[in-house]
């Protein structure tokens, strides 16, 4: 798997589980996870935390398990982020320890309204880029490994 240059991740490094942290990616390719647990050798660019630790080019290290995306759900908004609800798009402009501070629909430079977490699901708000399904990439050997039988490929 891939990831971006400031994209928030979690992973387990030694087998401590790091839920804050995002990768950081140096100018000669060497992928970093940015976290502030432990310490290993130092990127570029830390993203705000306080350690950094290397992994190789494929996003791999020995001691380094669990590397995925985070999943953010609407607990996990903040400001800047997008929220969908009947189409229509609200900027969060704050938030707070059980409320989240809205802008006007489709004009995020107004305040609207504020909202409890509970309220945010109730009424059926999302983020604007959920995640996709990841998609698994199969060659034709392992389709038909994984089918259990041969496929005849048309043009």
């Amino acid at each position: 798997m891939n990831f971006k240059h400031n994209q928030k991740v979690t992973c387990e490094i030694y087998g401590k589980k790091i839920t804050d942290a995002k990768i950081s990616i140096d100018k000669d390719g060497t992928p970093y996870i940015c976290q502030n647990e432990i310490n290993g050798c130092s990127a570029d660019d830390k993203l705000g935390y306080k350690y950094s630790w290397a992994l190789n080019k494929d996003f791999t290290y020995d001691n380094v398990t669990n590397l995925k995306p985070f999943n953010k759900t609407i607990r996990d908004v903040e400001i800047g982020d997008i929220l969908i609800r009947d189409g229509d798009e609200q900027m969060v402009l704050d938030v707070r320890e059980k409320i989240v501070g809205l802008s006007e629909y489709d004009d995020f430079e107004n305040f609207d309204c504020f909202y409890t977490f509970e309220e945010l699901e109730k009424y059926g708000y999302k983020l604007k880029d959920e995640p996709e399904e990841e998609i698994e990439e199969l060659t034709v050997e392992q389709v038909c490994k994984e089918l259990g039988r041969d496929i005849k490929i048309i043009k």
